[in-house]
């Protein structure tokens, strides 16, 4: 798990620790030149603009404010995403980005012509301020951050079939490609070259959220407590029956004794020293404890079943 290497504070050395060591080499390589070259080479930004990037007040087409076409197809090949969809089957792979909204950009990659049912990946991502509400005494209280936030992030095999080893989970049109670790080590990549705090999530569905969870922390105690609840209490189950359970509402809060529904709230990689020791500290750690204490939850398996037996009639 990432977080078992978070131990270095420096800010730079942290990003080290991140992501795998060749990763962090082929950044080191890979310079602002050639990720911002395109086939006009005019276009390229000046490196005393980097620090003060902004997607949202930039006008020309490059992917945050800093990569070309061109330079992403670049990252594409040195991290080996290339070969990796070469060995999923997929040879002709189409890039294609869209920047049309100045603060929310978007990247879908294609196998093949640019059609609905050749779609691999859907990246949807923007620039946000992050301000820290802790409900307990910090001096980041009120502190504004700046951080990358994924407003969306989807990757499917569309020529694949569901198996009972990986079964269909809520939200799934396909499988998924088994990429979204690799994804999430170069967004945060993208993030330092940004010079942001943060690389942030808002996953909609609870599968996500567990999986992301096991590198992401919420900003909110409470839904970092109530995901760490939903774990202890329901340990038993595979991830795909409480994730549908949750979706046909057979998931009771008892101490609320209400059926839960599941909130969509955000989660964050802290990628600078600040950050990291907020979501490291005691206060934290102890405010989820607490929260945790406020959860009872329950799976009814047998409304599960019978909701389950009656969508596969359909």
């Amino acid at each position: 798990m990432i977080r078992a290497f978070f131990k270095n504070l420096n800010s730079k050395e942290m990003i080290h620790n991140m992501v795998p060591k060749n990763y962090w080499q082929i950044a080191r390589r890979l310079s602002t030149s050639q990720l911002q070259k395109t086939y006009d080479d005019n276009t390229a930004i000046n490196e005393l603009d980097l620090f003060n990037i902004n997607i949202g007040k930039r006008g020309h087409s490059f992917f945050l404010g800093y990569y070309s076409k061109e330079g992403l197809e670049l990252v594409f090949e040195k991290y080996g995403v290339y070969e990796l969809f070469k060995q999923k089957g997929f040879s002709d792979i189409q890039l294609y980005i869209n920047t049309d909204d100045p603060f929310i950009h978007k990247l879908h990659v294609y196998n093949k012509e640019r059609k609905p049912e050749n779609m691999l990946v859907e990246v949807v991502l923007k620039r946000e301020q992050l301000k820290i509400d802790m409900p307990f005494k910090t001096e980041l209280n009120n502190k504004i951050f700046n951080a990358l936030a994924i407003e969306w992030m989807g990757m499917q095999n569309p020529e694949a079939k569901f198996i009972a080893k990986r079964p269909k989970l809520p939200g799934q049109k396909y499988p998924g490609l088994g990429l979204a670790s690799k994804a999430v080590e170069l967004l945060m990549i993208a993030a330092w070259r940004l010079n942001l705090a943060g690389l942030i999530n808002n996953p909609e569905y609870f599968h996500n959220a567990y999986l992301y969870s096991r590198i992401f922390y919420y900003l909110s105690p409470e839904a970092q407590a109530r995901i760490k609840a939903i774990e202890r209490d329901l340990k038993k189950y595979p991830l795909d029956v409480i994730s549908w359970s949750l979706e046909w509402g057979a998931i009771r809060d008892l101490n609320e004794n209400k059926t839960l529904e599941w909130p969509v709230s955000r989660q964050i990689i802290p990628l600078n020293k600040e950050l990291k020791q907020l979501f490291d500290s005691y206060s934290y750690k102890r405010a989820v404890k607490t929260e945790m204490k406020k959860f009872k939850f329950e799976l009814d398996y047998q409304k599960y079943i019978n909701i389950k037996n009656t969508k596969e009639k359909e």
